[in-house]
């Protein structure tokens, strides 16, 4: 009894490993590949298309040189302030996420980095775990790792999700203002970074209308004087 039971802990372990050594294998060529090619699709796209049945609005691509600088300024300020300074991961945000959800017995807070975010768009899916938030955090230090922060940046400003089907800044532009990125308003960026939190249960019309979005919008505005319209 006492053998069988070692033989299948030493299965388990080495299951786990092997799984393990896949999955960072993966990533790391993902990873690589992406430096240059822009991913066709992403798991995000794909867990809204099976389980939602949302159907993804034809992407706009857009370089981060020809997005302006005060949205990728507004975007790092309101989801990751370090994200020049960190490895992909804020150890000191998640040990507060931690604390935080334990006090409340329920995950409330994810402390997620762009890198994070990037990780779990491209290649996760979007339900509220450990066991996903564990393997988000290895993949954001192997991108962390092989791309250039810039890239990085890049891809998550077009692959993020904006709304129902809707990925990416360029697109969100056009489907919420009909008008390029480029051509928006200091206040009209503000209220595509306000929706990021909570994209499929508000828009830009009606962020306002949630409590937790005001502040995300008021931090913004403390921040960057947004001109109301």
């Amino acid at each position: 009894m006492l053998k069988n039971l070692k033989k299948l802990i030493h299965f388990i372990l080495l299951s786990i490993i092997i799984l393990h050594l896949i999955y960072i294998f993966s990533i790391g060529i993902l990873s690589l590949i992406y430096i240059k090619v822009n991913p066709p699709i992403s798991s995000l796209m794909i867990y809204r298309s099976i389980f939602y049945n949302y159907k993804t609005i034809p992407m706009k691509f857009i370089p981060l040189s020809n997005i302006p600088r005060i949205f990728q300024r507004m975007i790092i300020y309101i989801e990751d302030g370090n994200f020049y300074k960190h490895n992909g991961i804020d150890f000191e945000s998640l040990k507060e996420a931690y604390q935080t959800n334990k006090k409340f017995n329920k995950i409330i807070s994810g402390a997620s980095t762009i890198t994070m975010q990037l990780a779990r768009t491209l290649f996760l899916s979007p339900d509220r775990n450990y066991i996903r938030k564990y393997l988000e955090i290895i993949a954001a230090i192997e991108i962390d790792l092989i791309m250039p922060k810039k890239r990085i940046l890049e891809l998550y400003l077009n692959y993020i999700e904006f709304g129902k089907g809707i990925y990416g800044v360029g697109t969100a532009s056009y489907y919420y203002f009909k008008k390029d990125i480029s051509k928006l308003s200091q206040y009209e960026m503000a209220k595509l970074v306000t929706i990021l939190a909570s994209p499929i249960k508000y828009d830009v019309n009606t962020a306002l209308r949630s409590r937790k979005l005001r502040q995300r919008f008021f931090f913004l505005d403390q921040k960057f004087h947004i001109t109301s319209e």
